[in-house]
């Protein structure tokens, strides 16, 4: 069932949405402000928000707290004329955003907008509770330069290798770099998706996809420009999680190595965090960091930590790493310079093209430890968490 709520200020505009409501034989619940919605609803509801411009609120803030906090209400904003920004409108989870003299038509097709994106989503859900979901693989790290997204990709590949069918979604947004790592240069990426299916198509993302048939991957790129990246946000990426997780046996995320909303999003949906760190004291600094972080948001359980670039160093070994980031490790990749360089230049996975090197041995182990859990951890009641789009915290 879909809900009708109204936060406003403004007596005659709330009287004008709640009188059209009624000619549909739809009521309204209306509040003065977001902690009374708070206190009224629950997570799992859906429903249609109205968020009148007030003197009391910024309603561009209330909808991007309000778009990660309750993702199944549809957000439909109503401001001044003058003061109408539709690319913030955008970044901040709204649905539509309208005149606060509005017509009824301009009215109607916002809501009908609304509760369509609502209906599928209701429909994705009950298919959902009868089909097999493919398992997400979030992988992260502290900081840059780390080699997280060559493991992302080589562990992409080991598994392709294998028959299980793979996607790597690249949501580092701003500066990805997986096609790269495959020599490939797509056409099509998330950016496109966004303007051209989700908000003005049928909302599939597989034509968005591009195949690599030397290393039977599969990977959804990020945008070529970094200024698209402020356009994507974590309802999006829930909405694109929902649809590869039909199709694919196993879906790797690739994140950037800071705390933004659709990286917080890819952790919230994993079955497996791997948090890649390294033997370098700001890397274990920023690792002990996230897991504080990890801790708080209740993704603990979820966390593999893997050492990459292993080599023998004074004063700093395994040990130093598990007594730092309080838990044991799950695997240790080995350094080798010169072949995941090469691999890189080639854009050939090392997995492939020097399978037979320690590095890729390393892939291998850590690829067989993950298989064997078989059925990935039960994933508990998300924690929906506050997060200003506004801030990009980094690790």
């Amino acid at each position: 069932m879909i809900n009708y709520f109204i936060i406003s200020g403004n007596q005659n505009v709330t009287e004008s949405i709640k009188k059209l409501l009624y000619y549909e034989r739809k009521f309204a619940k209306t509040f003065y402000h977001i902690e009374e919605l708070r206190d009224f609803i629950s997570v799992d509801d859906y429903g249609v928000l109205y968020i009148v411009e007030s003197n009391s609120y910024d309603l561009y803030e209330v909808s991007g707290d309000i778009s990660l906090e309750y993702p199944n209400l549809k957000v439909i904003l109503i401001d001044k004329l003058e003061n109408i920004d539709y690319k913030k409108a955008m970044y901040v989870g709204a649905t539509d955003i309208i005149n606060v003299d509005f017509s009824e038509e301009e009215w109607k097709q916002a809501l009908v907008k609304a509760e369509s994106i609502i209906e599928m989503k209701m429909e994705d859900f009950e298919k959902k509770s009868d089909k097999k979901q493919g398992r997400i693989i979030t992988v992260a790290s502290t900081k840059g330069g780390i080699g997280k997204t060559t493991l992302s990709v080589n562990l992409g590949v080991s598994l392709a290798q294998r028959n299980v069918k793979v996607v790597i979604v690249d949501l580092d947004l701003q500066f990805g770099d997986v096609p790269l790592l495959l020599d490939l240069q797509p056409k099509q990426t998330i950016y496109e998706w966004l303007k051209e299916s989700y908000e003005n198509g049928d909302g599939k993302v597989t034509p968005y996809l591009t195949s690599d048939k030397k290393s039977n991957i599969t990977i959804l790129s990020a945008p070529t420009l970094p200024e698209f990246a402020e356009l994507i946000t974590g309802e999006h990426i829930t909405n694109i999680f929902n649809q590869l997780q039909k199709d694919f046996d196993v879906i790797i995320v690739d994140t950037p190595p800071s705390f933004v909303e659709t990286s917080l999003v890819a952790l919230e949906n994993a079955d497996d965090i791997l948090l890649i760190t390294s033997l370098d004291l700001p890397s274990l600094k920023n690792g002990k960091l996230a897991m504080d972080t990890f801790k708080l948001l209740e993704f603990k359980d979820k966390v593999k930590i893997i050492l990459n670039r292993e080599t023998p160093m004074d004063g700093m070994d395994a040990e130093t790493v598990e007594s730092i980031l309080g838990q044991k490790m799950e695997a240790s990749i080995p350094s080798d310079y010169k072949t995941v360089i090469s691999s890189i230049n080639l854009g050939v996975p090392f997995v492939l093209g020097a399978s037979k090197t320690a590095v890729a041995k390393g892939v291998e182990k850590l690829i067989n430890q993950l298989m064997t859990e078989k059925e990935p951890k039960k994933k508990k009641d998300k924690k929906r968490f506050a997060f200003r789009r506004k801030k990009n915290n980094k690790l």
